[in-house]
């Protein structure tokens, strides 16, 4: 069998879609900390083989895994920059004597502290880049699953393992309350899935996004945003290190109207909450006299934000098209970061020139407004002038 990082990828990936995560509601990086710690007490107490350390180690390969699908560590790019071989059957990570088990439960445990270290800043109220000793995901991953292979003899050995793990793993996870919102498994991400795929936009298949809790009704709007705060500062907190390109909101139609002036008082309250809660310098919210000053952009957690705004209104001729989706506006943060790894200062204007010309060869064309606040909401056609939704009032 041909075993290389990115298949086991893809089928973790897979797996996730199909049957959740079988470990809630502990998180993937909980459940591989707590197969470490079996490991270590197998140790300290002695006596077991490799049959016993292989279970677990199969473990602590798939939640490693799901969390590098979670926070957008390409493997294969990951272990290129590692130095360690890609394709799983490459010699080299077998050597002729196996290692013991007892040393590999070492090596793992070694390996997992700096992807530990991560997690729990990530989880932290820190600012983003407050901690310079923080390592990548996609730095560290690569190093604790290579320490987990040389607990197998060989790549064959290492497939049949997985191949039985997954096999064992066909039905649906029992639904459980989860310990931990994992925004990687959003409803939004889901529901955006389908723009993704179709849009002409070249980085967009490729891009990971995570989303907000799925919109509560008993809620208010205010509570429904706050509930999105841990984790969309935490997207905001790791861009520094790992991969994440997007953040999606849902807002049910159903609810707030499905109008195109609908849209524009919604999206005139989520950016003025977003304001108010995560700048520092306008905690009183959006003022329109300062948003309209060719030189602002949008501010949040020191990091510099574009909206994306989708919704069932736009027509199938629309940059913003929902290619079907139905029942929900979306509205996408992307961060100036995300962008700058896909498009250099030196090449941003000539590359983003390039995507505005596939969408119009592709009859969804767009005019670029002159300020950044006329680019989050475009009007229903493309020689329409920009919507000053920014002008309304906000609404409780």
């Amino acid at each position: 069998m041909k075993l290389h990082v990115t298949r086991i990828q893809d089928v973790v990936r897979r797996m996730v879609q199909d049957i959740g995560t079988y470990w809630a509601p502990a998180s993937a990086d909980g459940h591989a900390a707590a197969e470490v710690a079996v490991l270590e007490q197998l140790v300290a107490t002695g006596g077991f083989g490799p049959a016993e350390a292989k279970k677990h180690l199969v473990e602590i390969i798939v939640a490693s895994t799901a969390l590098a699908n979670a926070y957008g560590v390409s493997l294969q790019q990951a272990f290129n920059d590692a130095s360690v071989p890609a394709d799983l059957t490459e010699a080299s990570l077998w050597p002729e004597q196996p290692v013991a088990p007892a040393e590999t439960a070492v090596r793992v445990a070694e390996a997992f502290a700096p992807v530990r270290a991560t997690m729990a800043f990530y989880r932290s109220d820190a600012r983003q880049g407050s901690d310079p000793d923080v390592v990548a995901l996609r730095h560290s991953i690569p190093h604790l699953l290579r320490a987990a292979f040389t607990g197998f003899d060989s790549a064959d050995d290492l497939s049949g393992q997985l191949l039985r793990h997954f096999d064992a793993l066909r039905k649906p996870a029992v639904p459980v309350a989860s310990a931990e919102f994992d925004p990687s498994q959003a409803e939004s991400v889901g529901l955006i899935r389908p723009i993704q795929t179709e849009t002409v936009c070249p980085f967009a298949l490729k891009s990971t996004l995570w989303g907000s809790p799925s919109y509560d009704e008993s809620l208010s709007f205010e509570d429904n945003m706050r509930r999105s705060l841990p984790s969309v500062r935490q997207f905001i907190r790791i861009l520094d290190r790992d991969v994440v390109d997007g953040y999606v909101y849902a807002f049910p139609t159903r609810i707030f109207g499905d109008s195109f002036e609908d849209l524009q008082q919604l999206f005139r309250n989520f950016v003025d909450f977003l304001h108010r809660t995560m700048t520092d310098a306008a905690p009183a919210g959006l003022d329109p006299a300062v948003a309209t000053d060719p030189k602002w952009f949008l501010v949040l957690e020191s990091e510099e934000c574009f909206i994306s705004v989708f919704a069932p209104c736009y027509p199938h001729d629309h940059s913003r098209y929902m290619n079907g989706v139905e029942g929900h506006f979306l509205f996408m943060l992307q961060p100036e970061a995300a962008v700058l790894r896909q498009l250099t200062k030196n090449d941003y204007h000539q590359r983003s020139e390039a995507i505005r010309f596939r969408f119009r060869d592709g009859f969804q064309a767009y005019t670029l407004a002159d300020i950044e606040i006329d680019r989050f909401l475009l009007p229903m056609r493309p020689d329409q002038p920009p919507v000053k939704w920014y002008e309304l009032n906000v609404t409780s």
